[in-house]
């Protein structure tokens, strides 16, 4: 073992050492801050909730004068008041805890709900949304202070546990790893710790506290006790906390007797460690980690006083105002906390029911929604649905309220409505490459055009979603308003996680048609409507639906001509069909497609601006060209300039020597550039017609 002392030695000096921590108290001693603790009014837990928080406690004495009621009058004795929104919740005021008894890290955790795969992708996904609510009391039908999450069993659980502690460990780059924090002093901070109640699909129960606030503290203390690696540090956790995976039935009096003891040895190991003349790396690693300080919250009441229905709204509240220097939570994970709290108001105020309540959240899949609402089963209408619920009719109104109040608004126009709704209406999409600039493009507008918003329209059902979206399209292009929001919702959608409508941020005015580039710049919405407001543009987004639900490379969206004109001195209408000198349909393969077609005349005026600007008032022949056609052109004459440069270095070789090619390490890049080019033909280019050969009379070996 090594000492501090070690030059050799590599943990962070040390600024405090751990304090010696007497054995935590049997079982039978606990009595009495458990009855004080159920028969608190602030705090009218069950006696398995009560039994959690003071087995936990390392003073139980201190804990019991904590939670006690002083006097008739007195409601909470000496616990903390903490101020949340439609209420109060009821907190322990600090204590130390041990880390091994009862303790899991957040894996409800609300940082990276945004990045968790819902049941209605199409990737399948081993950390599955995990979902909690209040927990309602069977006998009085009161809810508790308690959350209740239900999981297939202990194996899911201690996945769950493992995939919070990753996350946690690898999230903003590691900056909320504070394992040498741990090292040096201990964690000086009080966590904040929830009751959770876990229910397993075999009906056994078990209930531990999880951590609010301090999550990156948790998990680093367990990091700090196994020596830095999360994975490590995650199946210590598990096999501490949870214990055996496979174990059936409740844990019994003889395991939490087991756990306690181990704890024990953990306590006196560490005493006789502190009273050596030289600190190990055992006593430091585990003196620093067998305790710390935390608060339980043990109680919630509304304004009223009467027992608070939505405990999650309350503890999302909490952790967001305790939320400062721990773990910053990003836009994203803000925005989809800040959502399913919308929809979960949404459902107390009967706004919604709560078969699409649960579909919101991503707890079903394609086809399990199609059996509960009839929608065409794919995920497409999954994000249509959000659109529907927080944009459409009357209810909208509603709605928009809600989100002002949950994100503290005084104005929810669509730019914020957009932007703080892109992460849940995109929710069934999460495993996309393209979703981030998905999430960008929604957020900067999305499909909300006059048409969609505040208007009445609905989402029609079928059991063919190509059927469902040609009834949508014919409704559409004969007038019909509400189909024109619904095809605006389905195609705008559709097109923006497609990458054929991006943000109108960024430096993509261009003066050619290529990848990126765009005419004019024009935010989705903007864009959307101008597309809606005719016969073509209805077609393209009918096209692009289309193509996004076949996903096949063999469908493809099509341009369609958005106003009457010449082409070639033949009269084209809105609606009909862009063809090439073949006849064959033309396909959307940019963004600059779309937003040429909502607008020719307004984009050749702003092609020709930017071309003056350049310097340079001549148009390309190539700019009406098929896409293939103009990108094989430009890989002929890319390979026809390479060999032509490297003809002309070689020629010089004899005189000026091999260093006209550069640094070795530059032509070998060159050279490994060239071999990828030429997999990628041989993987991807047209296949060599066979030559059958009829010929039977060669040699063959006689049997």
């Amino acid at each position: 073992m090594n000492t501090f002392g070690d030059d050799s030695y590599n943990l962070p000096p040390l600024l405090r050492k751990p304090d010696p921590v007497s054995d935590p108290v049997s079982v039978a001693q606990l009595r009495g801050a458990r009855k004080a603790l159920t028969e608190n009014p602030a705090s009218p837990l069950d006696d398995a909730a009560a039994s959690i928080v003071t087995a936990g406690a390392v003073d139980p004495l201190l804990l019991r004068k904590m939670i006690e009621a002083q006097g008739e009058t007195a409601e909470a004795g000496l616990l903390m008041t903490k101020p949340v929104a439609g209420g109060t919740l009821y907190v322990i005021p600090p204590h130390r805890r041990f880390l091994d008894l009862d303790v899991l890290p957040d894996f409800v955790n609300q940082r990276w709900a945004h990045k968790v795969w819902t049941a209605m992708d199409v990737e399948s996904s081993a950390a599955a949304p995990i979902t909690y609510e209040t927990l309602i009391d069977e006998e009085s039908g009161e809810p508790r202070a308690v959350f209740v999450v239900r999981m297939p069993n202990r194996k899911a659980l201690a996945s769950a546990v493992t995939e919070s502690m990753r996350r946690t460990f690898y999230a903003q780059n590691g900056k909320n790893v504070y394992t040498e924090s741990v090292l040096q002093q201990g964690v000086k901070e009080p966590m904040t710790l929830f009751l959770m109640r876990v229910v397993y699909d075999d009906g056994t129960q078990e209930t531990f506290t999880v951590a609010g606030d301090g999550n990156s503290r948790l998990v680093s203390m367990w990091l700090a006790r196994t020596g830095g690696d999360i994975d490590e540090a995650a199946a210590a956790c598990v096999a501490a906390v949870i214990g055996p995976v496979d174990r059936s039935g409740p844990r019994r009096p003889a395991d939490q007797r087991a756990a306690r003891t181990k704890v024990a040895e953990m306590a006196a190991r560490v005493r006789r460690g502190l009273a050596e003349p030289t600190l190990t790396e055992a006593t430091r690693r585990e003196g620093h980690t067998i305790t710390f300080p935390a608060m339980v919250v043990v109680g919630a009441v509304t304004e009223d006083g009467s027992p608070m229905p939505d405990l999650v709204a309350a503890r999302d509240d909490l952790v967001a105002n305790l939320h400062v220097n721990v773990t910053a939570w990003t836009e994203g994970a803000q925005n989809t906390q800040g959502m399913q709290r919308v929809y979960r108001h949404a459902l107390h105020n009967g706004l919604i029911d709560k078969d699409t309540y649960r579909i919101l959240l991503g707890e079903v899949d394609a086809e399990q929604m199609h059996q509960i609402l009839g929608l065409p089963p794919h995920r497409l209408w999954s994000s249509a649905l959000h659109q529907q619920t927080v944009l459409a009719g009357d209810r909208a109104e509603k709605m928009n309220l809600i989100i002002k109040q949950e994100f503290g608004m005084g104005k929810a126009d669509r730019q914020r409505v957009s932007d703080h709704l892109a992460p849940m209406a995109l929710s069934a999409y999460r495993s996309s490459e393209r979703i981030e600039p998905a999430i960008r493009a929604f957020g900067n507008g999305g499909t909300i055009t006059d048409t969609v918003w505040k208007q009445s329209w609905q989402l029609s059902t079928g059991d063919d979603a190509f059927k469902v979206l040609d009834d949508i399209f014919f409704k559409a292009v004969n007038g019909n308003a509400a189909a024109v929001a619904e095809l605006t919702v389905l195609g705008g959608t559709a097109a923006i996680l497609d990458g054929y409508i991006t943000r109108d941020r960024g430096s993509k005015v261009g003066v050619t048609r290529e990848s990126g580039k765009a005419p004019f710049r024009a935010s989705p919405n903007k864009l959307l409507a101008i597309l809606a407001s005719t016969h073509g543009g209805l077609s393209m987004l009918h096209s692009i639906a289309r193509a996004h639900i076949a996903a096949d490379p063999g469908t493809l969206p099509k341009r369609y001509h958005t106003f009457d004109h010449e082409v070639d001195g033949v009269l084209v209408r809105d609606g009909d069909p862009v063809r090439d000198k073949v006849g064959a349909l033309v396909t959307i393969d940019y963004e600059w497609d779309l937003v040429y077609a909502a607008d020719p005349v307004g984009a050749e005026a702003a092609i020709a601006e930017n071309r003056a600007a350049l310097g340079n008032n001549n148009t390309k022949d190539d700019d009406q060209m098929a896409e293939d056609t103009r990108q094989r052109r430009v890989l002929e004459q890319g390979v026809k300039n390479a060999r032509k440069a490297v003809n002309a270095l070689a020629k010089m070789v004899p005189t000026r020597g091999r260093e006209v090619f550069g640094s070795h390490e530059g032509v070998q890049m060159l050279r490994e550039h060239l071999r990828k080019v030429d997999d990628i033909l041989v993987a991807f280019g047209p296949e060599r017609t066979a030559v059958l050969d009829l010929d039977d009379d060669g040699d063959g070996d006689d049997e």
